[in-house]
């Protein structure tokens, strides 16, 4: 087993799990869960309505699956979009109802109510972690890379590669890995391995570069810093140095969020934001700034309208 890389901490929201020995405890559950107290997520697993409500679709999905872990016999691992979900990997997507687990050296694969089961399509590839706190075993990063870059799509395999390269996917194991897997979504999930960048720094830029490549424009630089004696650096999110438009994602978390207003207001964030974008447009080089939201990114003219103002050459 490898070692555990960084991942999210279990989220806030405890669960329980009814003991049909117990038959008063599994009535009261079963009375709360009635009136809407709790909420039900699995066959016997219960979780407090106002907490679950309170959770990210992708630690609703991490919750299941660390609420199963007694369920989950010794030889399975933890994989697939499951994994993704404890590991910290996004997915743009609905993220599945049941947990998504691998059949360790076994060709054999079972589905019901709450697990999918995978067979074992590359048993020389055996990288798992195990958490200390539960005994929770997920495949590792490299091992979950090529999963999901062979059963994913093409959009949701790069967002999710680019997160993985970020925490420290060594490349070289996973395209030996998709190597070794059928010819059926190889060629997919090389081209996704490719393409993903560890310099994306949200799933926004990740979602932008693929538009960008989709409607053929000109390949964008992630990250790029401009300097300005006596005043701090700037980094953009996409920059197209050949045309000298910036891509600013805006999230709207940045102003939401205290933690990332750092003591100001949403209003203080909004000016410093003004702020800064008038000082960006203020280097030579650059022309203009492309601002965009989630909505521009799932809305082809609308995301199109705004680069075809910025004079940004689209070949489709």
């Amino acid at each position: 087993m490898t070692e555990l890389p960084p991942s999210p901490a279990v989220p806030d929201c405890p669960w329980s799990v009814v003991n049909d020995q117990r038959t008063d405890e599994a009535r009261a559950l079963r009375a709360r869960a009635r009136t809407g107290e709790l909420r039900r997520i699995a066959h016997g697993r219960y979780v407090p309505a106002e907490a679950w409500d309170r959770l990210r679709p992708e630690q609703r999905h991490h919750v299941l699956v660390r609420s199963l872990v007694d369920r989950i016999r010794p030889r399975f691992v933890v994989s697939h979009l499951s994994a993704a979900a404890v590991l910290g990997v996004p997915f743009v997507h609905a993220w599945p109802r049941r947990v998504h687990l691998l059949r360790l050296g076994e060709d054999a694969r079972t589905t019901n109510a709450t697990f999918v089961v995978h067979a074992d399509l590359d048993p020389a590839m055996r990288g798992t972690v195990r958490f200390r706190s539960d005994g929770l075993r997920v495949t590792d990063l490299e091992r979950t890379a090529v999963d999901l870059a062979m059963t994913l799509p093409f959009l949701d395999a790069v967002v999710a590669l680019d997160r993985l390269l970020r925490s420290g996917l060594d490349v070289e194991t996973v395209r030996d890995g998709i190597g070794r897997r059928s010819v059926r979504g190889r060629r997919r999930a090389l081209r996704s391995l490719e393409f993903a960048d560890a310099a994306a720094d949200s799933v926004g830029e990740s979602l932008a570069r693929l538009r960008l490549d989709e409607y053929g424009a000109p390949e964008p630089v992630l990250q790029r810093r401009f300097r300005q004696a006596g005043h701090p650096d700037i980094v953009v999110d996409l920059w197209l140095p050949g045309v000298g438009v910036a891509i600013e994602f805006d999230g709207e978390v940045k102003y939401r969020d205290p933690a990332l207003r750092h003591g100001g207001s949403a209003e203080d964030a909004v000016i410093a934001e003004k702020l800064r974008e008038d000082r960006l447009r203020s280097f030579d080089e650059v022309r203009t700034v492309v601002r965009f939201g989630w909505s521009d990114l799932w809305n082809e003219s609308a995301f199109r309208g705004k680069l075809r103002r910025a004079h940004v050459p689209m070949r489709h």
